[in-house]
């Protein structure tokens, strides 16, 4: 995440996220999937605005950048996952001292697309906890962080970083890696949005398959070699996604007719990507299907890190 200060405001850029490797290795005793997972960001962000307010209420208004029918109905402020996160920091605080009562307001600004694999919610909560236990004076470090974000979603630890990683668990298992260099990727949204748990729900209905490792995909990744990246990509969760929305299986013949340098599915879906030779190609890939009738496809790379600190974050002032 990018985070400035701008007078009384806190402005931050939450980026969204691709899988370029998924795995599953078995279900867990606490109900979810051990997973395995190379996880990266991407320069497709939502933006933020924080400010402190006089009374205590958590404030949060959304709005999408641009209009578009790939982009789903925005959940009630009550079921966002930043309110979620800033009631459960503010619970944390209060456990510490009683009588805290600071509200916060939130303005939203979406270009990250909803149910899609890229996690945009999950990147939006991580950032309300970043920039809450500043403005708040929480003082809570990173681990205690990454404990609260996991509460919230699966997703939520990673992009406390938000740097290349491999993911385990339910992916609070971080291990930060060294990117080669970026690469250049196109992303299609096409109009049907998948939940997480329905995608899960197919995988377990076709049974288990066997289990790929991730090696490959981490050493083509650590080298900046695309197209290696591109051979080792992998999925599990795709063909589930595609017996629950059929129409994904024409997106992805549509990919694999352009003989790019790797396509997959991010995440549960319903996002595929698509790996590029450089800017100009995935400019190019991103210009041809635009011109199929894709609305929302996106020209982007992958970020080597996205938190400016040796640590985790950092304040730019301004």
């Amino acid at each position: 995440m990018l985070i400035r200060r701008n007078g009384e405001h806190w402005e931050a850029l939450a980026p969204a996220k691709l899988n370029l490797f998924l795995e599953i290795h078995g279900s867990r005793d606490d109900g979810f999937h051990e997973l395995d997972m190379l996880m990266v960001p991407i320069a497709l962000y939502d933006s933020l605005v924080f400010s402190l307010t006089a009374d205590a209420e958590i404030q949060l208004t959304a709005r999408w950048a641009m209009a578009s029918r790939c982009m789903a109905t925005l959940p009630a402020a009550e079921d966002n996952l930043i309110v979620r996160a800033l009631q459960l920091l503010r619970r944390k605080i209060r456990e510490r001292d009683s009588g805290f009562s600071q509200g916060l307001r939130v303005d939203l600004v979406k270009r990250i697309p909803s149910a899609a694999g890229l996690g945009g919610a999950s990147s939006d909560a991580a950032t309300a906890l970043v920039v809450a236990n500043e403005l708040w004076q929480a003082g809570f470090d990173r681990h205690a962080l990454a404990e609260m974000a996991l509460q919230i979603g699966s997703d939520v630890p990673f992009f406390l970083t938000a740097t290349p990683a491999r993911c385990r668990g339910r992916g609070e298992k971080i291990d930060l890696i060294e990117s080669g260099s970026s690469l250049h990727v196109v992303l299609v949204k096409p109009r049907v949005g998948l939940s997480t748990a329905d995608v899960f729900s197919e995988y377990q209905r076709q049974g288990v398959s066997d289990v790929v490792e991730i090696d490959s995909a981490l050493a083509a990744f650590g080298k900046g070699q695309a197209g290696s990246v591109g051979r080792n990509l992998h999925n599990r969760l795709v063909e589930s996604a595609m017996k629950v929305a059929p129409t994904l299986k024409k997106l992805q013949k549509d990919l694999a007719d352009l003989h790019l340098l790797g396509t997959q599915m991010t995440g549960s879906g319903s996002t595929f990507f698509a790996i590029c030779h450089n800017a100009c190609h995935a400019q190019a890939t991103a210009k041809t299907l635009s011109a199929r009738g894709y609305d929302s496809v996106f020209n982007t790379r992958t970020l080597s890190r996205c938190a400016f600190s040796p640590a985790w974050f950092e304040k730019i002032q301004t």
